[in-house]
């Protein structure tokens, strides 16, 4: 199987817009009170990348996995200002990440992270954060295979 790891183009939008519904519709059965359908999303998450590529955002990097003709993973990365709060004037951030069930612990993931890390490191980044479901044991474990480190708690009261 021969996994290649490129950069989205604007054809790309429907192949990524399915794999977030995926990822939407994931994250909906962890939380339904909380999380948004993926087909509530849809429209969003196509304005964003319609936007994403007539504009080429810099700060902004979206990557796809193929495998044979099929999109079958996709890694979102952006630069954001860092916190007031934080030394570095700007920080990484994995915006959104999702492999198809089918493709996982192939090492798309690690294909992805890698991938993104050169970008990061090219754009002059010193930190990398991603915020993830503390119930999402999947994410959790694949983010800490590659270094990451839960250094901030983020809480919630439901009204």
């Amino acid at each position: 199987m021969k996994i290649e790891i490129k950069e989205a183009k604007k054809e790309d939008i429907d192949s990524i817009l399915r794999l977030q519904t995926k990822l939407s519709d994931y994250h909906r059965k962890i939380e339904k009170n909380y999380y948004k359908a993926g087909k509530e999303r849809k429209a969003i998450e196509k304005k964003r990348l319609v936007e994403y590529f007539s504009k080429r955002e810099k700060n902004r990097k979206i990557l796809v996995a193929k495998v044979g003709n099929k999109i079958v993973g996709f890694f979102i990365g952006k630069i954001e200002k860092a916190h007031s709060y934080c030394r570095a004037k700007k920080i990484g951030v994995i915006f959104q990440a999702f492999v198809e069930e089918k493709f996982r612990r192939r090492g798309i993931g690690g294909l992805f992270f890698e991938e993104l890390l050169k970008w990061f490191k090219k754009k002059k980044v010193k930190f990398i954060e991603v915020e993830v479901d503390s119930r999402n044991k999947i994410g959790i474990e694949a983010y800490k295979k590659y270094g990451f480190f839960e250094f901030h708690k983020r809480m919630r009261l439901d009204l």
